[in-house]
């Protein structure tokens, strides 16, 4: 006898019934036909099913194989083993007997079959594959599914389809899943099916696009045989009631998250014929990353998506259970990223010397900065010459590229790919570190304490021009640090070390299109010639208020609490390497706090929930109740049109805009035979409802309450074709006075970022004064950031405070 398989020890006081049973729907394969068999097994005496798995004959499944996913997965609650087993069939029960330690008794099992019946009538349209409505049909353990449901909610809570089409896909590359140009679109900017797909490949989205395949036939469904590939995944959101039982009972059991009553979401897998299957764990891992990883990814990059020729742009993400997920937008190959391993590593018999000048860069060439950008997009203003009888830059990126790689394979011939540091390879994927970490440590990594560009430089120097010999000068002189930029002008960037206390006037057309006064940069300022220029930079700026959290940890690893750090110890390259990490973790933390959709409230702190209050009432009561609601305190603003009565409520004052004169808390709406009471939250609501009782008395009937979460609200599509209306100047007037009259309160307000104080006071404290200089360039940043007509001068609130 077989030995007999061990199930989880939890067993319920209760009998399960089981059997085979033979599908009334012959389906047709090759020359033959059969009918497919179905086996079931349900729980007594409630009479819950918990497995229904359809047996294909070239393929088929034992009754003790379903059993046994019965016991380790059953689609309702957890896994568990039952008291007793009975099934009508002594065949059966014999080959039940051999393996499960239950016993198994052999008796009819009227319960069954009339499931069994009920099922086939209500699935008479459906598919054979309907009878499999679980979560875990797929084998999927409920933490990889609750996963799914978390991302799920935030996705539906950011609603990108409201600013992404369609037809602007994204590439998709996880490595450590096998993942390798899946392709991504959103979903919902009709309206309607919101969500995300996965296509397998560009390809496999084009031929969708160009002829759909039609809807699988039942004999198909019933035909379609497992482990089939999948073609694309599917993430939408649907209806609570359109929610299949076994699955509602199933979030509720492992209470998995769902964001509103529009949003539960539903996984499919879909072969190339557009046959359905269940998804595996995989599967589930693949679209939860995915869907994490494009929050954090637009959150950052959602311009792109409204640009009409977008470049190109490349980043990896961690997801939540540690994988990493790159993203191309628009979709295309990763053909102009970057790869440490690649970029230094020398050709089979190399010999390292410098290469010769490239020919001239043409303006849709990749830049030879090493960004990964076109040449016309980053550095080509910047190379233009200035004036007549200046030379332009275009020669020096050309030959810091020519020399970085050249110093980088130099490096790896003779010492091996270690020389760059032992994780490396955590850039591979990070676009915007490489743009940083390649020229830093071909100028700056050392082995025995030596730097390979000097090792480079001694054995090369015979064949060096003296540009570039004064290049390595320079470079030897400069170091890596956190440069805040204090003014842009076209061409031209003026910026301040917050280490050093070092100032320059940086040339720089590519970022004087980018940044703003107040962003911090993590750069090397190369010193050459009479200019200053950019020798590689993060290609993420912080906020000064991010910025400065990091800088307090780079101070902590330098032992500098205060004042200036001096400039040696910042070309050391494990400060340099520490800066590096430290930045990208904090650009990455930026990603996902803005990934992370915001909490709306109202002005009196409550959470934002739009509440409709409906009281019916008799036709005849109607000028009444009108009469008795003017007459409350706090009512304003009435007006009658359409056959409707409207009046606002108002409460005097408001708790946090003190220069406000009055707050809306409400509104109603009588109409012929309803009166409707609409706020903001709960508490407003349940107050204003009371308070509406009182004044009409018996005149209202029983209300109805309906709530609704401001994220769920359909907003129309985007036009894109459209382009933004101008403001006209007097609206430009007006925001710049409200503005004027927020920030001549502001001053006098106390402030919990300045600990209570006011900006007042802090500018007289020597300990708040730093606090509130940081506040005051957060704001200048932010204002930076709008359109100029619009923006407030942060000046007049420095001058006005002695903060100039």
């Amino acid at each position: 006898m077989r030995s007999l398989i061990p199930f989880p020890s939890r067993r319920r006081d209760c009998e399960w019934i089981g059997g085979r049973y033979e599908i009334p729907n012959k389906v047709r394969e090759g020359g033959s036909s059969f009918y497919p068999e179905v086996i079931l097994w349900m729980e007594l005496p409630r009479g819950v099913i918990l497995s229904s798995k359809i047996s294909h004959p070239g393929e088929p499944i034992s009754i003790t194989e379903a059993l046994l996913e019965a016991m380790e997965q059953p689609i309702e609650g957890s896994s568990r083993k039952p008291s007793q087993i009975r099934v009508a069939d002594g065949n059966l029960a014999e080959e039940l007997r051999g393996v499960v330690d239950v016993t198994v008794v052999v008796a009819p099992v009227p319960e069954l079959d009339e499931a069994f019946s009920e099922l086939i009538e209500t699935l008479a349209g459906a598919g054979p594959l309907a009878m499999v409505q679980s979560y875990l049909a797929g084998g999927n353990s409920p933490a990889v599914v609750a996963r799914l449901f978390s991302a799920a909610g935030s996705l539906f809570r950011a609603a990108p389809w409201r600013d992404v089409s369609e037809d602007q896909l994204v590439r998709v590359d996880i490595p450590s899943l096998a993942v390798d140009g899946v392709c991504l679109s959103v979903i919902g900017g009709a309206g309607e099916s919101f969500g995300l797909l996965l296509f397998q490949s560009l390809e496999a989205y084009e031929a969708l696009a160009a002829a759909p395949p039609a809807p699988a036939s039942e004999e198909e469904l019933l035909a379609a045989r497992p482990n089939r590939e999948t073609s694309l995944l599917s993430l939408s959101f649907d209806r609570k009631r359109d929610i299949p039982a076994p699955m509602l009972k199933e979030i509720s059991h492992y209470r998995w998250p769902v964001a509103a009553t529009k949003a539960y979401p539903t996984l499919m897998a879909v072969d190339k014929n557009a046959i359905p299957k269940p998804p595996t764990e995989r599967e589930f891992r693949i679209v939860t990353a995915c869907a994490t990883a494009f929050l954090e990814f637009l959150a950052v990059h959602l311009d792109l998506f409204d640009e009409e020729d977008p470049e190109t742009i490349c980043e990896s993400f961690t997801a939540g259970d540690g994988l990493t997920v790159t993203l191309t937008a628009p979709y295309g190959t990763t053909g102009t990223s970057i790869e440490v391993e690649d970029f230094f590593a020398p050709d089979e018999d190399e010999i390292i010397e410098i290469a010769p000048p490239k020919r001239t860069v043409g303006r849709n060439d990749p830049c030879p900065c090493g960004s990964g950008k076109k040449y016309k997009k980053c550095h080509l203003d910047t190379d233009r010459p200035r004036s007549e009888g200046s030379t332009g830059t275009a020669a020096v990126h050309e030959m810091d590229f020519r020399l970085v790689q050249a110093i980088g394979k130099f490096g790896s011939s003779r010492f091996g790919p270690s020389w760059v540091g032992p994780s490396a390879k955590n850039f591979d994927a990070d676009q915007s570190s490489l743009q940083l970490f390649l020229p830093w440590a071909a100028w700056t990594a050392t082995v025995g304490g030596k730097r390979i560009a000097d090792s480079f430089f001694e054995e090369q120097k015979g064949r060096l021009s003296d540009e570039e010999r004064e290049w390595f000068d320079a470079q030897r002189r400069a170091w890596l640090s956190v440069w805040e930029v204090t003014r842009v002008e076209p061409g031209m960037i003026d910026v301040r070390d917050l280490l050093t206390g070092e100032i320059r006037s940086v040339r720089e057309v590519a970022a004087s299109r980018s940044v703003v006064a107040r962003d911090a940069l993590l750069t090397r300022v190369i010193d050459f010639r009479g200019d200053s220029l950019l020798g590689g930079m993060f290609g993420h700026t912080l906020t000064p208020e991010d910025a400065s959290e990091v800088i307090g940890t780079f101070r902590s690893k330098l032992h500098v609490s205060k004042g200036n750090v001096p400039v040696e110890r910042l070309r050391d390259p494990e400060i340099g390497r520490f800066m590096i990490d430290g930045w990208h973790e904090a650009v990455q933390e930026r990603i996902r706090r803005a990934s992370i959709p915001p909490l709306l409230q109202n002005t009196d702190g409550d959470l934002l929930l739009l509440v409709t209050d409906s009281f019916p009432f008799a036709m005849s009561v109607r000028s009444e109740i009108e009469r008795r609601l003017t007459e409350m305190d706090g009512t304003d603003d009435v007006q009658t049109a359409n056959g409707e009565t409207t009046l606002v409520f108002v409460r005097l004052g408001n708790p946090i805009h003190k220069s406000w004169e009055n707050t809306v808390i409400g509104r109603a709406i009588v109409g012929p035979n309803t009166l409707r009471i609409e706020t903001n939250s709960e508490r407003r609501a349940d107050a204003l409802k009371r308070r509406v009782r009182d004044a009409c008395g018996k005149h209202l009937r029983r209300s109805t309450r309906t709530t609704t979460e401001p994220s769920t609200l359909p907003r129309a599509p985007k036009q894109r074709a459209a382009p933004d209306r101008e403001l006209t100047p007097n609206e430009h007037n007006l925001l710049r006075a409200a503005k004027e009259a927020h920030y001549r309160d502001w001053v006098d307000t106390p402030l919990p970022a300045l600990g209570g104080k006011t900006p007042r006071a802090a500018a007289r404290s020597a300990k708040s004064r730093d606090r509130l200089d940081l506040l005051l360039r957060q704001m200048e940043n932010q204002e930076n950031r709008l359109p100029a007509a619009t923006r407030f001068d942060a000046g007049q609130l420095r001058r006005e405070l002695g903060m100039d």
